[in-house]
């Protein structure tokens, strides 16, 4: 369901998942890409007196049209994560004559996985303080193709304007 606040913001169901089948791309009968896959998702309780306990995965049928049918088949792989913007809507199955539920995909965030064994990687701070030392850097080597860059501009005998000279090419 989307709705939308007094200020204009735009607020629409979330999912997040993983990629639990092939993704199938095939075409609507107007010829729009229409993507379709089951994800999965992990479920944890947590007890008090016994910490975070698995509970069983459940399968939800997903699907996107047009773009983010195009960008899903080309991001998303088996066992990949990820996250979706969009809406869930009932439909009836044509195989079964059931209703089902399927999340109807407007938007793909693929989901990179986050190393669980952090040994060997700098502290944040030593991080940060190269990004600053090589963002220095990048700022001091720009000033100096700068001033490289500049042309020297010759004042011609008839004309007040001043013109760039040409670069000259090396054969």
């Amino acid at each position: 369901m989307s709705t939308e606040s007094t200020t204009g913001l735009e607020l629409k169901d979330s999912m997040y998942g993983f990629v639990a089948s092939k993704p199938q791309l095939t075409y609507t009968e107007n010829g729009d890409p229409r993507l379709y896959f089951k994800a999965g998702q992990r479920h944890r309780h947590y007890d008090p007196e016994a910490g975070w306990e698995n509970l069983p995965s459940t399968f939800h049928d997903v699907v996107a049209f047009k773009g983010a049918a195009q960008f899903g088949i080309q991001n998303l792989r088996e066992k990949d994560r990820f996250i979706a913007q969009g809406s869930l809507r009932d439909y009836t199955n044509k195989h079964t004559g059931e209703r089902e539920e399927q999340f109807e995909a407007t938007r793909f965030l693929p989901v990179a996985a986050r190393p669980k064994n952090t040994a060997g990687r700098a502290p944040r701070r030593a991080v940060e303080r190269e990004a600053q030392s090589q963002d220095t850097a990048s700022q001091e080597a720009s000033q100096v193709e700068q001033t490289q860059r500049r042309v020297p501009q010759f004042q011609s005998a008839g004309s007040s304007r001043h013109q760039h000279a040409a670069p000259q090419m090396g054969l």
